[in-house]
């Protein structure tokens, strides 16, 4: 019963904190190798309560003094085999040799176990900043050419605008001329903001793919990055996208281990390891692509499994890239 006691409160000890029942279970654990030790008939009783003991001293502050303490209480327990039953060498080391020794063992399986989940933890939640850190890095990269496009021919048309405003009424062809100046800028403007929504302002594959592969590397994941440029053909805008897309996804959704890209100038393709399960979410953007890259004449596939999530895209390379500004 100690040792089923034990493994059901194993599979309930996480490092957030230790069940309610932690107490009770090391109460009825100790009563059971006192028991034990009195009937001198269970030497190894002694290893249900030093698991727990162990798992509940490794989150004290001065776990050194109460560790030492309570191997002396294991092993004093195992004095009592003695109460009833005549000395000798062998009882001598089944009751105090082997739970001395047993139990600093286990004790230092168990503060070695919760370092190293403790490891794991500030690694998964770096992993997590590291991700967040991302995403605002690539905010910050959209808000700045955002500025760039529209912060320079805004401050024009401002100035236009007021030069049209005081010539209005002196000068009438100049104020005719600065206002189909400052709506040729507004066009321009908005093409331009346009592009940048869709992620065609600046993309370059090449560049994406050196972008991806910092990304991913920061946040503490390996990648392996291939680009077959055997053709050596310009490769598509869009395919620059479905990566960033996919990089997107991999970084603030799953918890993959390895990514794997693969890339030319006709497809791309990006399979991670630690797909997780957020609901349809994560797929709204890949889905947006999906219209656009088979309105450019290509396919854009996306497959989840258990463990896994795979996006591959191709272009035909006949079509143009010009078509695609005709879909918006």
């Amino acid at each position: 019963m100690g040792f089923l006691i034990t493994l059901a409160l194993l599979r309930k000890w996480s490092l957030d904190g230790y069940p309610r029942q932690a107490i009770l279970a090391l109460m009825f654990t100790t009563a059971s190798w006192i028991i034990g030790s009195l009937t001198a008939s269970s030497p190894i009783g002694f290893v249900p309560v030093a698991l727990i003991g162990a798992l509940l001293l490794a989150r004290t502050r001065r776990w050194r003094l109460w560790i030492f303490a309570f191997v002396l209480s294991v092993t004093a327990v195992g004095t009592s085999s003695f109460v009833f039953h005549p000395a000798s060498w062998v009882l001598a080391a089944q009751y105090l040799v082997l739970p001395a020794v047993g139990t600093l063992f286990i004790v230092a399986v168990i503060l070695l176990s919760e370092q190293a989940w403790k490891v794991v933890r500030r690694l998964e939640r770096a992993q997590e900043t590291e991700a967040e850190l991302a995403t605002a890095r690539e905010r910050m990269r959209f808000a700045g050419d955002l500025h760039d496009i529209q912060g320079h021919s805004l401050h024009i048309i401002k100035l236009k605008a007021a030069l049209g405003r005081r010539v209005v009424y002196t000068d009438p062809d100049r104020a005719d001329m600065e206002f189909s100046e400052i709506r040729r800028l507004v066009d321009e403007t908005i093409a331009e903001t346009r592009a940048l929504t869709y992620a065609r302002y600046k993309l370059n594959l090449l560049a994406e793919l050196e972008n991806t592969k910092s990304l991913v590397e920061a946040a503490g994941v390996m990648v392996e990055v291939r680009f077959d440029n055997a053709g050596g053909d310009a490769a598509d805008p869009l395919l620059a996208q479905v990566l960033r897309e996919a990089t997107t996804n991999l970084l603030r959704h799953a918890r993959p281990t390895l990514v794997t890209i693969s890339a030319s100038p006709i497809s791309v393709e990006v399979i991670n390891d630690g797909a997780v399960d957020a609901g349809g979410s994560t797929l709204r953007g890949l889905a947006r692509l999906r219209d656009r890259v088979e309105g450019a004449g290509g396919v854009l596939w996306i497959e989840q499994s258990t463990d896994k999530f795979f996006v591959s895209a191709r272009i035909d390379p006949e079509r143009k890239t010009a078509g695609i500004e005709d879909i918006r």
